[in-house]
């Protein structure tokens, strides 16, 4: 990442920190983030030592502390890097009012250049769009984040997936761009930034370039609301007899759980990637 960029992400994620993570209204888009984190945690959670070993965990581009309070309330020692100080004092905010402050650090910096020692962690997150936001420089954002993961150590990234952008400059009549997208991978995320949008061939180079060994690359959500349409019209939904989406939750999780699974992972909105550092 370059300076010039790393100085635009940084100023547009101060910009925008006190409203991050704030949750929307309507029922299907709140549906989406559920599904969104729920499906971004569980394979995460599945990997965490069940004997009560604290674990030091590196939550890189964690601003917010969505998922880094998490690793904290399950009695992990948490390092919070951001790129942005605003994001920053939000995860302060975060650790603060659920009384976790002794189990966190906060780190600015840059997922392409940690300054952090070799090996230091015995699991490295990085979620959201921090390897997109690198651009060209995402091999090298990879290689930090293993670099930084003790020798056997679960890393785990969330990153854009080219095929869903393709999809949404399509359906918004806008061929050209989609067609010039499907070419360099180079899209913005809802911030107005410049990001990469990954294939899985990319994805695969990056992880095995870095050091680590594939174990899965999945989707998040998958097909989500035209599988909310497809259970509405199964229930026989109407205009005038909607059905209580809200209600059904739980189904609808184990539906996503399911598909993000079963091999959809070009259709979902998101990648996760889940690799280990080679021992």
């Amino acid at each position: 990442m370059s300076t010039a960029d790393a100085a635009s992400l940084k100023r547009r994620y101060d910009e925008v920190s006190p409203k991050y993570e704030q949750a929307p209204n309507q029922t299907a888009i709140k549906l989406f983030w559920l599904a969104y984190e729920h499906l971004t945690w569980k394979p995460v959670e599945a990997l965490l030592p069940k004997d009560g070993t604290s674990w030091r965990v590196l939550d890189a581009g964690g601003g917010g502390g969505k998922f880094g309070t998490r690793f904290a309330e399950a009695g992990h020692h948490v390092t919070v890097l951001d790129i942005s100080p605003g994001m920053l004092d939000g995860a302060r905010a975060q650790f603060t009012a659920k009384g976790l402050l002794d189990r966190v650090a906060f780190v600015e910096g840059n997922v392409a250049a940690l300054d952090l020692p070799d090996a230091a962690f015995d699991l490295v997150f990085c979620e959201g769009d921090p390897v997109s936001y690198c651009m060209d420089a995402y091999p090298q954002a990879v290689k930090e984040l293993v670099r930084v993961a003790k020798p056997g150590a679960p890393v785990v990234l969330g990153v854009d997936n080219r095929y869903e952008a393709f999809s949404y400059y399509v359906k918004q009549g806008k061929h050209a761009e989609a067609f010039k997208l499907l070419q360099d991978g180079k899209t913005t995320c809802p911030y107005g930034l410049p990001v990469h949008a990954f294939t899985v061939r990319e994805l695969e180079q990056a992880v095995e370039d870095a050091g680590a060994d594939l174990l899965e690359i999945f989707g998040k959500p998958v097909m989500f609301f035209d599988m909310l349409n497809a259970m509405a019209a199964s229930r026989g939904a109407t205009p005038a007899q909607p059905w209580d989406a809200w209600s059904a939750r739980e189904e609808i999780l184990a539906q996503q759980e399911k598909l993000a699974h079963e091999g959809f992972a070009v259709l979902g909105q998101h990648f996760q990637v889940m690799a280990r550092r080679r021992a």
